[in-house]
């Protein structure tokens, strides 16, 4: 069963509070979020009773958490005991997915990439991290995910020697599919593929216009051939989660309520092509 989700990203400017609200009046059951909100970090790192204020407010809104976004909480460089904190956070919530991007091989996108060797330094630093990480997540029983943001993530074929490199069951792969048409010019429908089979989550973002050009419209409206990767989803019985992600389109400022009607849409977007593929969502 796939589990139709919207993260809070949508929402930074807005208190984290006023995110949940719109995503439960959109219609979603389940929730992915871990960024800051109206200048504050959710959760909070210092607050020792993050988890029950957060909880409450989920289950005011009958929300329910599965994905924790977790990027500069455990990536490398950040010490260990930064990440089992999140995993202990992520625990006490029942979410079962921390998410992280890869390494990014550019020093300014999308005209001056790294070195070979350094992007070299770079990846091999993430393997060693994420292995660590493997351990953990294996203790606690939840799972890393890492998505396409150049680097060792680019396509399906880096993102598959990462994950080769890193070798757990418990680091798979969060495929988006905005990011791969975004960054590298190429169709994700294609690339998706090779990839599915160790794919936990896919974040259900857009993109339209050619590679570079920064237009994330609301999901199912822009170059991305859902329909496509959706009917890759059912052909290997997929049952993770479907994370509406981005809404903007090229604007640089949209009130909450727009908000809202986007990510509506959005939800509305995905909920006819899942069922024209043939996929069970909830």
């Amino acid at each position: 069963m796939i589990r139709l989700t919207c993260m809070t990203l949508p929402y930074l400017k807005m208190p984290f509070e006023r995110a949940l609200a719109g995503i439960a009046d959109a219609g979603y059951r389940y929730v992915s979020f871990g960024l800051p909100h109206d200048g504050k970090d959710v959760p909070e790192e210092q607050n020792a009773r993050a988890a029950d204020e957060i909880g409450a407010l989920l289950a005011r809104y009958r929300l329910e958490p599965v994905m924790l976004v977790s990027t500069n909480q455990i990536g490398p460089g950040q010490p260990i005991e930064r990440a089992r904190q999140r995993f202990e956070f992520a625990k006490t919530l029942g979410i079962t997915e921390l998410l992280s991007l890869g390494t990014l091989s550019y020093r300014n996108f999308p005209h001056d990439p790294l070195p070979e060797d350094e992007l070299k330094r770079k990846n091999d630093a993430f393997v060693g991290k994420f292995r660590e990480l493997a351990g953990l997540a294996e203790e606690f029983g939840i799972y890393v995910t890492i998505k396409p943001h150049t680097g060792n993530t680019a396509t399906a074929k880096e993102l598959l020697e990462t994950l080769g490199e890193i070798g757990s069951s418990y680091v798979r792969a969060s495929y988006d599919p905005g990011n791969v048409h975004f960054y590298e010019g190429i169709d994700p429908a294609a690339d998706f593929p090779l990839i599915v089979r160790h794919t936990h989550s896919l974040v259900a973002k857009d993109h339209r216009g050619a590679r570079a050009e920064r237009d994330f419209p609301i999901p199912g409206e822009g170059d991305v051939d859902f329909g496509s990767i959706f009917r890759t989803l059912k052909a290997e019985s997929f049952d993770g989660s479907v994370v509406v992600e981005r809404i903007d389109g090229t604007d640089v400022t949209i009130s909450p309520e727009e908000t809202d009607r986007r990510i509506a849409q959005a939800r509305n977007n995905m909920v006819r092509l899942l069922e024209q593929a043939g996929c069970n969502y909830e």
